[in-house]
């Protein structure tokens, strides 16, 4: 009974056991199951790591794309150049920017002009001056001097040179900025005030000459130009007196010739012929021109400058100019004023330069040969030559 017992016991502790073994085995995956989670960790492991190179291939495609952004840096890079050429219009703008100073005007007006140094003498009228470190030339406004070859040319560029030469001067603008040759277009006072142009025409180094829209002073040089004249200073110095030393030269001691020859006393009948010619030798001169006069031929720019020096105005109605070589007139016209200086264009091109235009299509003064200006008045009468 013990063995059987035994045996019995033995039987159910296995059974006990396989049974227990059993559930244990339901309750652990199989190994099929077992291999799938590792197989997907694997798996998962390798995605991510296949993912990364695959992230970092699309990387480089995309870095290309800032170069274009790249490339749109030089375009901005160019605007500055544009703006370099920009720069210098600010600097002509700064020229107003410079000292300016105030003076009475011939009027008796204040006005303020900007000061200027002058560094360069050119002729009677013109002069180069420093503004703000640039070098302008400047012509003088209302009034001409003598040109290079022409009488008093010197004379009036020393005069000028005595004025302003190394002067701090104020440039006063009129109406106009600038002429055709780019030169500044200005009234000239010292510090001290003087009027340069003005001074210029009273001490007869220059002629009053009118240039619309620039006329605020016209009268004024007018009436200085009259003192010139009357005083018979520089330009309106008379060339006779000049002459009259020779004239007064000519008393040729002939008279001591007659007497040597008395022993050919009977020739005296003879002599009446030369008593007539005496007469015309003191026959008065031509009758001196009237008030207008030509005062200046510029057959370069063809234009003739004729001058009212009495004190009465003038109707040029009838009166013609004439260029004596090719024979072209010019009618003219309009009213010229006492000491006013009336500039006449030849040539059409030259119309908005104020003055009197004649309207010719070419030249018509000829500047190889001599070719006088003739002025005719209403009667047909010459008036003045030069």
């Amino acid at each position: 009974m013990s063995k059987l017992k035994l045996l019995l016991i033995g039987i159910v502790g296995f059974i006990v056991v396989c049974c227990g073994l059993t559930g244990l085995a339901s309750l652990l995956p199989d190994s099929e199951d077992a291999a799938e989670p590792t197989a997907v960790a694997l798996v998962e492991e390798v995605q991510p790591t296949a993912a990364e190179p695959t992230s970092t291939t699309a990387a480089p495609t995309e870095t290309p794309r800032p170069e274009p952004t790249d490339t749109s840096e030089p375009a901005s890079a160019l605007e500055p150049t544009a703006t370099i050429t920009r720069t210098p219009r600010p600097t002509a703008t700064s020229t107003p920017e410079v000292e300016t100073a105030s003076v009475v005007d011939p009027d008796g007006n204040e006005v303020t002009g900007e000061t200027a140094v002058v560094t360069q003498i050119i002729d009677g009228d013109t002069i180069d001056v420093e503004i703000n470190g640039e070098t302008y030339r400047v012509r003088y406004i209302g009034m001409d001097t003598p040109e290079r070859g022409e009488p008093l040319f010197q004379e009036a560029s020393e005069a000028n040179a005595r004025l302003v030469s190394g002067q701090t001067v104020i440039l006063v603008k009129d109406v106009s900025e600038t002429d055709r040759y780019g030169r500044l277009l200005r009234y000239v006072y010292l510090e001290d005030g003087t009027f340069v142009n003005g001074e210029l025409v009273r001490k007869g180094y220059a002629q009053a000459s009118t240039y619309p829209p620039d006329v605020a002073f016209q009268d004024t040089f007018a009436d200085l130009q009259r003192t010139a004249v009357n005083a018979g200073v520089g330009l309106w110095a008379s060339p006779t007196v000049a002459e009259a030393p020779t004239n007064t030269a000519v008393p040729q001691p002939q008279p001591t010739a007659e007497p040597t020859s008395p022993p050919e006393q009977p020739q005296p009948t003879s002599p009446p012929a030369p008593p007539t010619e005496a007469p015309p030798a003191t026959e008065p001169p031509p009758a001196a021109p009237g008030p207008v006069v030509i005062v200046r031929v510029d057959k370069r720019e063809e234009f003739v400058d004729i001058q009212n020096q009495g004190g009465a105005d003038v109707d040029l109605g009838g009166w013609v100019l004439v260029s004596e070589k090719g024979n072209q007139a010019c009618p003219l016209g309009g009213v010229i004023a006492g000491g006013q200086v009336l500039r006449i264009w030849a040539m059409s091109e030259d119309a908005g330069n104020g003055g009197f235009n004649c309207g010719f299509g070419s030249n018509i003064w000829n500047n190889s040969e001599p070719d006088p200006a003739v002025l005719y008045d209403a009667s047909g009468n010459v008036v003045s030559r030069w």
